[in-house]
């Protein structure tokens, strides 16, 4: 059991030792020689390894609710060493980081998130045991303004997943970016809107003739732009009509590199027919280039791979390089606007997923080409984008009842008798 001891004040007691009373039968107090210094009141008890703490207080009222929390604590199993989590969030943000198993780029991307919105924050140089729903909620509300809401909400992802780790080292009891008290950043509602076939068509056009076959494989197999720029002619069957996405080249740093596709998930999409020739003319004109690069990371195993579309120096396409200097440039000749985020090469990927959810495609079908985590992923992103099903509705119902029920007679003409 714990304890709360007064460090100010002790029993004051006679020359023989006993305790000195009032008038009303309570001890008399003396100061201490610790009197006014330090906090006054002492929690003592002893942890499930039977070891001793202690944790002082200013207020009687905060003692002893330490008390009642450590006596709850060690009677549901629950127990945490107050001490463990002095550690700052920050400090331990740092360890946590180096202890991601993930691919290198994702470990970057949220390092530059964590030093860009909570590096300097309080919450950043808070200890993990102080770490109260209050000062998670501060932090949310200091976030810059023009933040947008996907990116505020991705940063606190990262925060809680912070926080989550340090409940699982038992550092703290619990999480508190999932108290109730915390208002979680929402991204922002807006709908993707496709691109029509006559902006695909005329980026197609407007795009250089060696680059012009990634128009078709962004809107023809929904691609990505590192998948594009990784895709090997020895990951397309023509004759049975697939294509297997094993690859990006992607960055990390300044560093390209082979890899898995995002998610680290590999995928077969269905060839079709003018995807196939186009990509055919392509590699008759100009073939496939041997390609080295890391794999993973900067310093991963070189390996080499035929690509598809190369540079003119014969390298892989480099992202920000191909975006200035290529597709910018595009867009702007197709009449695209280029100063709009919705007008990367993304939107090829939109205008992939659109077309098929048009042609009726379920959903699940879509999600497995585009690579998603699930459908419900995909519909969240794409559901808008789904005709409506009230006339398909209708005619269903009709088809059925129709064997049965009386035939629909139009308004003016005369029933039957």
């Amino acid at each position: 059991m714990a304890s709360v001891e007064d460090r100010w004040y002790r029993d004051k007691r006679d020359d023989e030792g006993n305790v000195i009373v009032d008038a009303n039968g309570n001890p008399e107090k003396e100061p201490t020689e610790r009197h006014g210094i330090g906090k006054r009141w002492l929690v003592r008890w002893r942890d499930p390894d039977k070891k001793p703490r202690k944790l002082s207080f200013d207020k009687k009222v905060q003692a002893n609710a330490h008390k009642a929390q450590v006596e709850a604590d060690m009677s549901r199993g629950t127990y945490i060493d107050p001490t463990a989590g002095a550690v700052t969030f920050g400090t331990y943000a740092a360890e946590w980081l180096a202890r991601q198993t993930t691919d290198p780029l994702t470990v970057e991307n949220v390092t530059d998130r964590l030093r860009r919105y909570v590096e300097g924050t309080a919450l950043h140089k808070t200890p993990l045991n102080r770490v109260r729903p209050g000062v998670v909620q501060s932090w949310i509300s200091g976030l810059p303004e023009n933040l947008d809401g996907s990116t505020k909400g991705t940063v606190f992802a990262h925060v809680s997943a912070i926080l989550n780790a340090a409940v699982a080292d038992e550092l703290i009891g619990r999480n508190p970016c999932k108290s109730s008290s915390v208002r979680r950043p929402k991204g922002d509602a807006k709908e993707i809107e496709p691109w029509s076939a006559e902006w695909v068509e005329g980026l197609h056009a407007a795009l250089p003739e060696n680059y012009r076959i990634l128009a078709t494989l962004g809107a023809g197999l929904g691609l990505r732009q590192g998948e594009m720029f990784g895709l090997s002619p020895d990951d397309v069957d023509f004759l049975r009509g697939w294509v297997t996405v094993q690859r990006q080249v992607k960055l990390v740093g300044s560093k390209q590199v082979f890899s898995l596709p995002k998610g680290r998930k590999t995928r077969k999409i269905p060839l079709p027919s003018t995807v196939r020739e186009e990509l055919a003319a392509h590699l008759a004109a100009r073939p496939a280039k041997d390609v080295t690069l890391p794999w993973e990371t900067s310093t991963g195993k070189p390996t080499t791979v035929r690509l598809i579309v190369t540079t003119r120096q014969s390298g892989a396409c480099r992202r920000t390089t191909f975006n200035s200097e290529t597709w910018k440039p595009a867009l702007a000749k197709a009449k695209i606007p280029t100063d709009d985020r919705e007008n990367g090469c993304h939107a090829l990927r939109h205008f992939f997923a659109a077309t098929l959810l048009d042609a009726g495609e379920n959903i699940k079908a879509v999600s497995r080409w585009l690579g998603h985590s699930s459908g419900a992923f995909t519909l969240r992103y794409y559901g808008h984008l789904m005709p409506s099903s009230e006339e398909r509705t209708r005619s269903a119902v009709d088809a059925v009842l129709s064997r049965w029920c009386a035939p629909v007679v139009p308004q003016g003409e005369a029933q039957p008798v």
